[in-house]
């Protein structure tokens, strides 16, 4: 199977043989199970988990390739490609291994001075000529479909160092170099843990990139001199991860991907079952802005993980949640890292073949829509690679970004999204989070509020104000109050009903976000009010202008759950959806997420997950901007019927059911 034509939905299958003498058995068994199931490509690890032996030598190398050399004839005769999967570049952790006998590789430091015994520093000459000369090696051997490089392709999370990078000589001399003087490395961190930018936090971050990206050139280059047709894969982690080592995703694939040809193994949030509505709030801060940071033309594998490989572990309804539910990412693929890389071959008896299969119709007809980041339509969220170098927090781990969490919240509200990297908008519902305000100039600022409606959260506030900004919502003074004291208790509806019920409330103690006191100039709607035990009022709830909406409390990390009470989504409801003047949808229902792609100008595909256990038997849908005279709805054995729908003004009365931890795609044409 060519990664490179227009291809059904490519199923991979990651798969380690163990070079022994039960090594053809294995072989054979995997072409079966993968021939029966539908899965046309391989991925076979080696030197990888409990075999691994750290930086393995060429004479160790030798048993692993012969065996991959005979598993690759043996897919072949059945149609199966094989790519190629050394699990180990840098090296993920330690894990009580050394360097080997010869080896003098400068190992990777930490801030604190702590220095492991295994993972190497990129920018170490010795490492690299081994790591290179031995990939142009197993490239040459056995001229894989594609070679993926492993997520360990990164600077942080290298246990049992502390995270934040490499420290060491190698790149304690870089830093020198570009900031102009030599600083201690407890002096440069000191700088990094200022509030403010510093001009050792612009070098460490540079310095940080061009390292990862350097190596990405060195592999491009090794791949290439070969002359092979073997295509580059990079298996990502999560972005706001990488954010810290300034990774720009587009350059560093046409660096890494000689031929052009871009393949990114998306990260998908958990490798094990966790509750379905947690999984896919993080799917949505992590997952769906990785994919937008990689751009259009990058075809996407993501990563569907089994750890520790059992059906305790994932049951095969969770799989195919997951494999349903990796579709609004606009995949042309899967990679399935399901069963243990101990070498006990694919265990049927977990029953993961037959969702795979029976999925496999749906899953080629929703690819056939083309789902791309560029397409999609909603709430914009603003997003930069590069926040990490405008972020003003006190200390190092405070740097990472947050402000993408705040997608997490308002997806799982029910409303359709785009995450863009663009600063100019026009008529649009733009969410300002946190401190991506820091990512605007004044004037970018100034412009976003003059022509769009924009949506803050408390965190956004307060970095208006410290840019002598707060007159945009009408602000005279905004004030960190946190939570969980003696004031500040609950917000409560000041006028009118909620549910028939006078002075409805929700907690402003527990899990509902920092809250920020904002003291407003006249004339700005405020129809909630915070309040202490003895019913005195403490501040201002939600504030609504003729182009924005605040709420008031700070939206990061995935602990805010009071933010899905009924009070805040009716607010959102009332307050919001009526300033939407482009294309969006909205799901009236808890955890039923809407994802809306424009597929030319009178047709949009409508992508609805359910990450509830609970079925719906009919679905209520606002539709802005939209009004559609046909509704087809994609049955899961890949065949388009006319949907059962009534269209109220801007609501969808669907009536087909959405199952539990499933999907439905709809095309809606005006």
């Amino acid at each position: 199977m060519n990664f490179h034509e227009k291809k059904p939905f490519l199923h991979c299958l990651r798969a380690q043989i163990y070079p022994d003498q039960y090594a053809e058995e294995r072989i054979a068994q995997t072409a079966s199970w993968c021939e029966k199931y539908g899965i046309q490509n391989v991925i076979l690890f080696f030197n990888g988990e409990e075999y691994n032996v750290g930086h393995i030598t060429k004479e160790q190398l030798l048993p692993w390739l012969e065996v991959i050399k005979k598993a690759k004839k043996e897919f072949a005769k059945k149609g199966i490609s094989t790519s190629l999967n050394p699990w180990f570049e840098l090296g993920h952790i330690d894990r009580g291994r050394t360097l080997q006998s010869g080896q003098h590789f400068q190992t990777m430091v930490d801030r604190f001075g702590n220095t492991c015994t295994l993972t190497a520093c990129p920018l170490d000459e010795e490492w690299r000529s081994y790591y290179l000369n031995l990939m142009a090696f197993y490239v040459q051997e056995v001229e894989p479909e594609v070679l993926w490089i492993e997520d360990d392709f990164r600077l942080h999370n290298h246990d049992p160092l502390s995270w934040g990078g490499c420290w060491c000589p190698h790149h304690m001399e870089a830093f020198a170099k570009a900031l102009g003087k030599k600083e201690t490395r407890e002096e440069f961190v000191s700088h990094l843990e200022e509030k403010d930018p510093s001009p050792e936090r612009k070098v460490w971050l540079d310095v940080s990139w061009e390292t990862m990206d350097g190596l990405a050139k060195d592999i491009a280059k090794t791949v290439k001199g070969l002359h092979i047709p073997t295509s580059i894969g990079l298996m990502s982690s999560t972005s706001f991860q990488h954010a810290m080592e300034a990774r720009n995703w587009v350059q560093l694939h046409e660096d890494l991907c000689y031929d052009g040809h871009k393949i990114d193994r998306l990260h998908l949030p958990a490798y094990r079952e966790m509750g379905a509505k947690s999984y896919y709030f993080d799917f949505n801060r992590i997952t769906m802005v990785n994919r937008a940071f990689l751009g259009d033309d990058c075809d996407i594998y993501p990563e569907l993980e089994n750890s520790s490989y059992s059906d305790f572990v994932k049951d095969p309804k969770f799989l195919s949640f997951q494999l349903e539910g990796a579709l609004p990412v606009g995949i042309q693929g899967m990679t399935y890292n399901i069963f243990q890389c101990a070498g006990n071959g694919c265990q049927e008896e977990l029953g993961y073949g037959p969702v795979i299969q029976g999925l496999d119709p749906y899953l080629n007809a929703v690819q056939d829509l083309d789902l791309k980041p560029s397409k999609m339509r909603g709430v914009v969220f603003p997003i930069d690679e590069k926040t990490v170098y405008h972020r003003k927090k006190q200390g190092f781990l405070n740097l990472i970004p947050d402000d993408f969490d705040a997608i997490g919240y308002l997806s799982s509200l029910g409303y359709s999204y785009v995450c863009s990297k663009e600063k100019k908008f026009e008529n649009q519902v733009v969410a300002l989070i946190n401190q991506n305000v820091y990512n605007f100039s004044d004037e970018e600022l100034r412009d976003l509020f003059a022509h769009n409606f924009i949506y803050l959260d408390g965190g956004a506030v307060l970095a208006l104000q410290d840019r002598g900004l707060l007159s945009l919502i009408h602000g005279k003074e905004a004030t960190f109050r946190g939570q969980a004291h003696r004031y500040d208790c609950f917000e409560m509806l000041e006028q009118g009903t909620l549910h028939g019920m006078h002075h409805y409330r929700a907690s402003s103690q527990r899990r509902a976000g920092d809250y920020v006191k904002i003291e407003y100039e006249d004339g700005i709607q405020i129809p909630t009010g915070l309040y202490d035990p003895w019913m005195k009022r403490t501040g201002n709830g939600i504030a609504i202008g003729t182009n924005f909406f605040v709420y008031p409390y700070v939206l990061k990390g995935t602990e805010s759950t009071d933010y899905f009470v009924e009070l805040r989504r009716k607010m959102m409801e009332q307050h919001f959806l009526s300033h939407v003047s482009t294309p969006l949808a909205y799901a009236h229902h808890d955890a039923v997420y809407p994802y809306l792609y424009a597929q030319n100008e009178q047709t949009y595909a409508l992508f609805l997950v359910n990450a509830n256990y609970n079925d719906f038997p009919s679905l209520t849908i606002s539709l802005k901007e939209i009004s559609p005279k046909k509704v087809a709805v994609l049955d899961h054995d890949g065949s388009w019927r006319e949907a059962h729908y009534e269209l109220e003004g801007e609501t969808l009365h669907l009536h087909e059911k959405l199952g539990y931890l499933s999907t439905l795609t709809l095309l809606l044409e005006e």
